[in-house]
């Protein structure tokens, strides 16, 4: 169910199995101190719970310590076993939420969808390297879904940090690139050679596609180290996607990195 999980005007957020942060859910229910989600985990019926669930799921738990979306993540049936060891209240504003994203009836106020986007933004950005740019134009897309004015720049600057222009520089894709420079190698294996170098990762997202592999698509995006030569843009294809785009005044570096990387691999 990837999509945006609003509760009393809080985000949840979720990881990139789908699971949902059990923080932002205690946030939402209130914050007691009573009611973390710590506490909750070490309950003898919720590790009997999990344990089941295992059987089926085979991570219906996850921890993450450090960074920006540090928090315990659980799966749907986890979210609302949580909802009901808070209140009944509380457990009847989760099932219908849940409910409501299902049915497509969800009703979410301006704030709650603003606060929820830019919740969304910000793990998108940390998560895929998005340029500047792609980021603009996704808050351009979001100040006019909930209704609001056009206060967002029209322009992002994309140069890396410490760009003598300090502009937006020329990029193109990498088959383009590959074919300017008469560099003899094709994309994938071009693509390969970058992986190698710490310049691009392979990552995945949900598909329903009849080309993905056990339910997930892949694609290649720009890793930090990767954002000298280049910046990852949405792609047209499919919004939830990276599309690398390398800098034409960095191509010479990058042909003599992947020519080095071939050399290396012989």
């Amino acid at each position: 169910m990837n999509q945006l999980l609003v509760i009393d005007g809080v985000s949840v957020r979720q990881d990139k199995a789908g699971r949902y942060c059990l923080n932002d859910l205690h946030r939402a229910a209130g914050g007691e101190t009573r009611h973390k989600p710590a506490f909750w985990l070490r309950n003898e019926q919720i590790e009997q719970l999990v344990t089941e669930l295992q059987k089926s799921n085979s991570l219906p738990v996850e921890v993450i310590r450090g960074g920006n979306q540090q928090g315990t993540y659980v799966c749907k049936e986890l979210v609302y076993a949580y909802g009901m060891w808070i209140s009944p209240a509380f457990h009847l504003k989760v099932i219908r939420t849940f409910d409501a994203i299902v049915t497509g009836h969800a009703n979410h106020s301006a704030h709650d969808m603003m606060q929820a986007g830019v919740t969304l933004l910000g793990f998108m950005r940390k998560e895929l390297n998005l340029s500047n740019s792609s980021v603009l134009g996704a808050c351009q897309k979001l100040q006019t879904a909930v209704g609001l004015p056009n206060l967002a720049p029209q322009y992002a600057i994309d140069a890396p940090d410490g760009a003598v222009d300090g502009s937006s520089r020329p990029t193109s894709s990498l088959t383009t690139l590959l074919r300017e420079s008469e560099f003899a190698v094709n994309t994938n294996e071009a693509y390969r050679r970058l992986q190698q170098l710490g310049i691009v990762e392979r990552l995945s997202r949900p598909s329903n596609s009849s080309r993905a592999l056990n339910g997930r698509k892949e694609f290649w995006s720009i890793t930090a180290k990767g954002l000298r030569y280049g910046k990852n843009m949405t792609s047209p294809g499919n919004p939830r996607e990276t599309q690398p785009h390398f800098y034409t005044s960095t191509k010479a570096e990058l042909i003599r990195l992947m020519m080095v990387s071939t050399k290396g691999a012989r």
